[in-house]
């Protein structure tokens, strides 16, 4: 057992050895990089490849070719090849990669020859995936590790784990290929096709040698260039700042508190049937979702719901004898708001915008990280201000308003009788309202309104009609194509980013 573990431990240092010897920086010409484009036929979608990153394929070769395979990827009949590899370079039309190392299957320390490479032809690519290694590993990891837990002594122990190492290797590969299926090139109608391309080599990932312990230990990481990050922090900052602006097409789902105060000549005699009083202010809430047409106006719907006042009545001595009542009134409305405009002036707007512009430029000239700090703190509040801006509406709406009392009568001896007073009535709203947006997403609304409704026939709860006036407030949460715009671009400007 021990000589086992010193053999798989020195055959893993020669690995290790041979995959830390230093590579050949990427191809670079006039300033340009290659860069491998597998396109989708069906979609038109185009994914960028930059050199560095981690793929797989499989490639077919009319001749024999001398490369190392993994026993469970090998074909016998010799005229397909796997690769798995970071790439190295791009050409016209090869890839390059590190010639895989020879198995050392005796614990013997033989000297490892120059650095190889292979090259696989474009044309000659069967299947192809790019990968990231860490989200393939916790993949696999999530579903071998619970089948560990259940598995018995003996395929943990030697010598059973000399058959268990090759089997969980077996499955961890097949279930990789299941999750990450590999996208074929050889069909007679293929999706995927691999092209190339070309990229400024100051926005590409490249291979850089960092010297570790001594002159010959190194470690091999990919890396971005500072051009690039800038250049992808300015255009989220600009498209953040963009989406503050935009409303078109955007929607606003909100949750709303108020209270309803019943005109004088809505309210009529006292109820006699249910002993429920609903004349006098009620506390109202329900939820509304909103739709912007335009950048001012918008359309929405709403449903609220107002408890009424609750009426019991116990009497008898010897037989108990009890009388309730309870109800809601429920109001549904399909409105539409029309902007009146923003309540700031466009001199003042005018002023916020300078004041931020000449603190984006000072932090871009800014060195000191509390200095820009308190920077980039200043212009975020200027830009909630500018944002928040408060903006007048008129609304028009109509929908119905279901009123609902029942009643309960009876005793345990006659039985208990239930009675509903319900009605609904046609009913229309107007009024004026200010709406407001506290960042990205984050909105409030508060609004004036006057409700009218026809009489209910008979009076209810003390009702002849349910109109008045509903002092409203909404806080929502605002959704819509904008931030999937302002997604798919930065998606676009990051393929394959990390």
């Amino acid at each position: 057992m021990k000589f086992l573990l010193r053999m798989l431990i020195l055959i893993s240092f020669c690995y290790e050895g041979y995959a830390q010897r230093p590579l050949p920086p990427p191809f670079k010409a006039n300033g340009m990089q290659k860069i491998l484009i597998e396109e989708n036929n069906k979609t038109g979608t185009k994914d960028t490849i930059k050199q560095g990153s981690f793929i797989k394929l499989w490639f077919w070769s009319k001749g024999k070719r001398i490369m190392e395979q993994p026993l469970i990827r090998s074909d016998f009949n010799r005229h397909t090849y796997y690769v798995e590899s970071n790439l190295i370079a791009i050409t016209d039309s090869a890839l390059i990669f590190v010639k895989r190392p020879p198995f050392i299957p005796l614990p013997i320390p033989l000297p490892l020859g120059s650095l190889d490479f292979d090259t696989v032809k474009i044309a000659d690519i069967t299947s192809f995936r790019t990968l990231n290694r860490s989200v393939e590993g916790g993949v696999k990891g999530a579903v071998m590790m619970p089948t560990m837990s259940f598995m018995p002594e003996y395929f943990t122990t030697f010598p059973g784990m000399l058959f268990m190492m090759p089997s969980m290797q077996i499955g961890t590969t097949f279930l990789g290929d299941a999750v990450f299926r590999f996208h074929r090139m050889k069909r007679q109608h293929p999706r995927f096709r691999l092209t190339v391309g070309e990229m400024p080599a100051d926005s590409m990932y490249y291979i850089k040698r960092r010297k570790l312990l001594n002159e010959k230990d190194y470690e091999w990481e990919i890396e971005r260039s500072e051009r690039y990050d800038k250049m992808y922090r300015r255009i989220k900052h600009d498209l953040s700042d963009q989406i503050l602006d935009e409303f078109v097409g955007n929607r606003i789902i909100s949750v709303s508190l108020g209270s309803m105060f019943v005109a004088g000549y809505s309210k009529g005699s006292e109820d006699l049937n249910t002993r429920v009083n609903i004349s006098d202010r009620k506390f109202v809430f329900g939820l509304s979702s909103e739709h912007f047409i335009s950048q001012k106006h918008r359309v929405g719907i709403e449903i609220q719901m107002n408890k009424t006042e609750r009426f019991t009545s116990v009497t008898g001595s010897s037989s108990l004898h009890i009388t309730g009542s309870s109800g809601m009134i429920l109001s549904n409305f399909a409105y539409i708001k029309f902007g009146l405009g923003g309540l700031y002036n466009e001199r003042y707007k005018s002023k916020l915008r300078t004041q931020i512009a000449a603190l984006d430029a000072d932090a871009i000239s800014e060195a000191d990280e509390v200095s820009l700090g308190f920077i980039q703190s200043k212009r975020a509040f200027l830009r909630t201000k500018l944002t928040a801006e408060p903006k007048p509406y008129f609304m028009f709406g109509a929908g119905a308003v279901n009123t609902t009392l029942i009643r309960i009568k009876g005793s345990m001896s006659s039985g208990i009788n239930t009675t509903d007073y319900s009605q609904q009535k046609f009913s229309l709203e107007s009024g004026l309202g200010i709406f407001s947006r506290l960042g990205r997403r984050l909105t409030y609304d508060m609004s004036v309104k006057y409700l009218w409704s026809p009489d209910y026939t008979p009076s209810i709860g003390g009702l002849t009609s349910y109109s008045g006036v509903r002092l409203q407030f909404n806080v929502g949460y605002m959704v819509g194509s904008s931030f999937v715009r302002m997604r798919r671009q930065l998606r676009s400007i990051s393929t394959n980013r990390e």
